[in-house]
C-alpha cells in the first residue's frame, strides 16, 4: 500500500491503481537500491549494505521464504482471530481501516505529532473519511453484492459502522483485543525484519569477499 499526498491509500495491482498498472510492472526488474528513500525512512537500514541488490540476489531464497512465512502466518492468524477465517471480510475490513484514516497519517508522520498519549489518533472519529460500497468493491475486486454482505456481517460484529456517506471502522473492537493482537504482530514483524537483515548482511559480506578474490 502507498499513500499519495492527498491522503488516499493505493494498493498494488488493485483496480483502483489503473487497469494497466500490472502491465507496466511486467517485463522490467525494479532494483532495490533505487527504492531506498531518505535516511529517515523505513528503508534506511538497507544503507548498511555494501550492495543491496547483490545481497538480495545472494540471499533470495532464504529472504523469500522468511518473508512469505510471515505474510501467510499473519494472514492465517488475522483470519482465525478476527473474522472466523472469512478472508474476504478481512480484506474489506483492512482496506476500510486504511482508507478511513490515510489522510490523517501522511508518510513520515511521528507519533508525537499525530497521536494522543494512549497512541490513538486525536479526533479520529470526526476526521475519518467514509468509503462507499462501490469504492470498496473496486479497490478489493470483491463483487459489490458480496462486499455488501460482508460489511453487514462486520457491522453486526461491531468491526465497522455505516454512516450516511459510507462505511467506517468502529472503535468498539480496538481495545483491548486489537491492540494486543497488533502488539504480538509487531513483535513478530520486527523479528522477521531482523532475520532478513542478518541474511542480507551475510550475503553482502560473502559477495564482497568474492569480489575481493577476483580483484586479486
Amino acid at each position: 500500500m502507498t499513500v499519495n499526498p492527498s491522503g488516499t491509500a493505493h494498493y498494488a495491482d488493485s483496480p483502483s491503481c489503473g487497469s494497466n498498472a500490472g502491465a507496466r510492472g511486467r517485463g522490467r526488474v525494479a532494483r532495490i537500491g533505487s527504492m531506498i528513500k531518505p535516511p529517515h525512512s523505513h528503508a534506511s537500514s538497507l544503507r548498511a549494505l555494501g550492495d543491496v541488490d547483490r545481497a538480495f540476489d545472494g540471499a533470495f531464497s532464504l529472504v523469500a521464504f522468511v518473508m512469505n512465512r510471515f505474510i501467510i502466518d499473519h494472514l492465517l492468524r488475522s483470519g482465525r482471530r478476527l473474522t472466523g477465517n472469512d478472508f474476504e471480510a478481512l480484506v474489506i475490513w483492512g482496506v476500510l481501516a486504511h482508507q478511513n484514516v490515510a489522510h490523517l497519517m501522511p508518510p513520515g508522520s511521528l507519533p508525537t505529532a499525530i497521536l494522543t498519549e494512549k497512541g490513538r489518533l486525536a479526533g479520529a472519529a470526526e476526521g475519518m473519511r467514509p468509503l462507499r460500497l462501490r469504492d470498496i468493491a473496486q479497490i478489493t475486486g470483491i463483487p459489490r453484492e458480496t462486499a455488501r454482505r460482508k460489511l453487514e456481517r462486520l457491522a453486526a460484529e461491531r468491526y465497522v459502522e455505516r454512516r450516511p456517506d459510507g462505511w467506517v471502522v468502529s472503535a468498539e473492537r480496538v481495545e483491548p483485543e486489537l491492540r494486543e493482537f497488533t502488539r504480538e504482530s509487531v513483535v513478530r514483524l520486527l523479528a522477521v525484519a531482523d532475520e532478513i537483515m542478518v541474511a542480507l548482511k551475510d550475503a553482502d559480506l560473502n559477495g564482497h569477499r568474492h569480489r575481493v578474490r577476483r580483484s586479486e
